[in-house]
Formats: C-alpha cells, structure tokens, sequence
C-alpha cells in the first residue's frame, strides 16, 4: 500500500481572491453607470451612493447597492 503524501496546505483568504477575480473587470464613471440600460431601475440610488470621481466594475456597484438594501452604506 501506498502512504498518502500529507501537504501543509496554508487557508486562503477570500478578500484576496476577490481582488485578484475582480481586478480584470472592466471599470465605469458614475455618469456611466447611471445612464446604463443594467442599473436604469437603480439610477436614483447610484446618483447618492457613488462618487463622481472614482470609477467602479459591475461587482463593486452591485456590492454598494447590496449594502444600501440591507440598510448599511
């Protein structure tokens, strides 16, 4: 019989594979997003919630519109 090779395997955090998933995504003005056919039932929202300066991916709004459901900002 063969001895199974035990690895030390260190845990993964999930913040890093979500910045590196995420780092790829195309990225969009506030102007953008507020005009977009995806987010047109969110417009008002996206108006008080994102900065007019700072571009944003689909995943990133989509979180910031999660946290305003759930009541958080």
């Amino acid at each position: 019989m063969a001895k199974a090779i035990q690895e030390k395997v260190e845990p993964i955090d999930s913040e890093d594979v979500k910045k590196v998933i995420t780092s790829n995504l195309p990225e969009f003005s506030k102007e953008q997003l507020v005009r977009s056919q995806k987010y047109y039932h969110r417009r008002d929202a996206l108006n008080a919630l994102l900065e007019a300066d700072k571009q944003y991916s689909f995943a990133q709004v989509d979180d910031v519109l999660k946290k305003f459901d759930k009541g958080g900002n």
